[in-house]
């Protein structure tokens, strides 16, 4: 893993917190030991995990192990703003953890699995990763 910010976007968290990504959990898990690598995400990704856990009548702990040392970029009138400023057709949610990244400022790298995110985070000038495929 080289190091650098990396934005983790929920649906490579929820593959690897469900099982569903062999590939997406040993991303994280190297990530997680990779002391140079700078892992964030919008707030919004605790709240969207707690939601997921709570449909699958997992335990919400979980939610805590997986966002150990993941940064979580505050939801702000300015990221907001940014998120319905984006052209493309997205997801709202998605659109608020896009401003979020752009909101970093560092290039951050997205990572994520879902393939409407990946085409409009590259769209707007993101580099993007799929830990998952």
């Amino acid at each position: 893993m080289n190091a650098g910010w990396y934005y983790l976007d929920t649906s490579v968290a929820m593959h690897a917190l469900l099982g569903h990504s062999p590939g997406a959990a040993a991303w994280l898990e190297a990530a997680d030991r990779d002391s140079e690598a700078e892992l964030v995400s919008s707030r919004i990704l605790r709240t969207e995990i707690t939601r997921a856990l709570r449909r699958e009548g997992l335990p919400v702990g979980e939610r805590d192990r997986l966002l150990t040392g993941v940064g979580l970029v505050p939801i702000t009138e300015a990221i907001l703003e940014q998120a319905e400023a984006i052209i493309p057709h997205v997801k709202t949610l998605d659109a608020i953890h896009l401003a979020s990244a752009l909101a970093l400022g560092r290039d951050p790298l997205v990572v994520t699995h879902d393939a409407t995110m990946d085409a409009v985070a590259q769209d707007l000038g993101l580099r993007t990763f799929d830990p998952a495929a």
